[in-house]
């Protein structure tokens, strides 16, 4: 009864951490501030999809109406790149899945930059797992 719990409880810990990464997340948009000249901001959206097998999914989405080169990278906390790839589509969806079957937190920086406008933007995506034991006594 006691591993039933624990393992219950622990799902739905992860389901409920899940669950608040999906309703907190929305459109990431960075670097809002004018200064002389008018900066305009990389049109980057990130989501977080959900997991698929324990892993953690995510979308980024860029409106490129002009066609420009955008480059995407990812990196790990020791700064290892993990991804990189540059687009010039209209229209630019990526997913990515990171592999983290561990308990051990993950922390990766998503850097969106372009050539053009000189402009980046970098978003931290952190994943941590706690597990809650709770014991319970029922008189029978």
């Amino acid at each position: 009864m006691k591993s039933v719990n624990t393992k219950l409880k622990a799902m739905l810990s992860v389901a409920a951490v899940a669950a608040v990464m999906v309703l907190s997340t929305g459109t990431a948009n960075a670097n809002n501030e004018k200064t002389g000249v008018e900066r305009s901001v990389i049109p980057v959206e990130v989501k977080y999809i959900g997991s698929q097998n324990e892993q953690p999914v995510l979308e980024v989405s860029l409106d490129n109406a002009a066609g420009e080169e955008f480059k995407v990278t990812l990196r790990d906390e020791n700064g290892e790149l993990l991804y990189s790839g540059s687009f010039t589509n209209k229209k630019i969806v990526k997913r990515f899945q990171f592999d983290n079957g561990s308990d051990n937190p993950m922390r990766i920086l998503l850097t969106v930059s372009t050539k053009k406008l000189s402009q980046t933007e970098t978003f931290e995506i952190s994943k941590n797992r706690q597990v809650i034991e709770d014991v319970v006594i029922e008189k029978l």
